[in-house]
């Protein structure tokens, strides 16, 4: 498919100019250049992932530049197997308890350097041991499965390409979940908790024909000078949680 064609033709558009940059220091230096990892699409049900390296030769009196490709695409496939596993949850496809702590505990050591702004939110899904007994365990996990869609259509960006800048939705239990929100104070997470409190209540769950619907309760918290770690954040949360557990349920409640 490359015979023929620059391989800049086929590079995604966001790191064309940083490629063509590298073919041009190809030709200024001895040393051999090294790309980063190049996904090539050739067409579009055909995707490739390459390792490039470029050199400088002589050629007949001129200067050409030698492109070396390694397919790396069974490699790169396998590594994102293996980060899914390991950061995702099985059943729901969310982020799981083990990238929660880990890129959690990173944004609140950053918050606290800069002095920025950080909230949490926990919820879980109430009544959840009924929704099993009434309509199943394969019910209950579709009403798990739920969540993440009501989250996907209430994040700050609906375009996933942006959603890095936006909070994070991990399942850190059977029917517990957590969100953190960086750069978010308190009464903007509190918005932001209603809304998606209100919308997994509106939600109606489908599932071998049958119609129910899920409440879950919220607990949450934002980030104070005092705090050192994020634990101190999670027991806030989890105060609030249980507040909001005995004042009724499907709730909000602040700590």
């Amino acid at each position: 498919d490359l015979v023929g064609r620059h391989l800049l033709d086929y590079v995604e558009n966001e790191i064309r100019s940083d490629c063509s940059d590298l073919f041009m220091r190809s030709f200024n230096q001895d040393a051999p250049v090294q790309f980063p990892q190049i996904k090539l699409t050739t067409d579009p049900d055909k995707t490739r992932y390459v390792k490039v390296t470029t050199g400088r030769l002589p050629w007949e009196g001129t200067t050409v530049i030698q492109i070396l490709l390694e397919d790396i695409t069974e490699l790169k496939l396998k590594a994102d197997e293996l980060e899914n596993l390991t950061f995702n949850d099985v059943l729901t496809g969310t982020y799981n308890r083990r990238y929660f702590i880990e890129q959690a505990e990173q944004l609140v050591a950053h918050a606290l350097m800069e002095n920025t702004s950080f909230s949490l939110l926990i919820f879980d899904v109430d009544w959840f041991k009924k929704v099993n007994d009434t309509f199943g365990h394969l019910a209950g996990d579709e009403a798990l499965k739920s969540i993440v869609e009501v989250w996907n259509q209430n994040t700050r960006h609906l375009d996933e390409k942006k959603r890095d800048a936006d909070g994070k939705l991990a399942r850190i239990g059977g029917e517990e979940f957590a969100i953190f929100l960086p750069d978010i104070d308190l009464e903007t997470a509190k918005i932001v908790a209603e809304r998606v409190r209100s919308s997994i209540e509106d939600h109606t769950i489908q599932f071998e024909g049958l119609d129910f619907n899920i409440t879950a309760s919220f607990g949450l918290t934002d980030l104070r000078p005092s705090d050192k770690k994020l634990d101190d954040l999670i027991r806030r949360a989890d105060i609030a949680l249980y507040r909001a557990k005995e004042m009724g349920r499907n709730r909000v409640e602040a700590e």
